[in-house]
């Protein structure tokens, strides 16, 4: 995959080209705060900063899972590669933090839209991904 906008992907062996995730996280990022400065303004405050701070954690999963992935990337000829102690790690404090925003803002919905950034994002870069292809075409 490429990152330029207007270029077609193309396969370089690699997960997902850098340029591209942080392109998914900066459309999760801009989902947050639009969506969480809406949900605030008309249902409370409260409920904005916790759909702000689930958004958060679904950013922060997506750029750990994307160090796990290149990580754990076999290559020919070398030893397999392991994860060593920052992973384990990355995934415990993601689950205290999931299990500190259910707990401490008790609204399930707020929390489930947050937490639908990424998907959402990963979305919208799916689209414009085959609106590169179509126009290449």
């Amino acid at each position: 995959m490429t990152g330029e906008l207007g270029s077609p992907p193309t396969d370089s062996g690699e997960v997902a080209d850098t340029v591209v995730l942080r392109r998914v996280a900066m459309i999760a990022a801009v989902y947050a705060i639009a969506v969480g400065a809406a949900f605030g303004a008309a249902l409370g405050w409260r409920r904005g900063v916790a759909l702000t701070a689930s958004a958060a954690v679904s950013i922060v999963a997506l750029r750990s899972l994307e160090g796990v992935v290149r990580r754990l990337r076999a290559v020919v000829g070398e030893a397999p590669p392991a994860l060593g102690w920052q992973y384990p790690l990355r995934l415990l404090l993601l689950v205290g933090l999931l299990f500190l925003l259910l707990l401490g803002s008790r609204d399930g919905l707020a929390v489930v839209l947050g937490l639908s950034a990424v998907p959402l994002a990963l979305l919208v870069e799916a689209g414009i991904q085959l609106l590169s292809l179509s126009k290449s075409r």
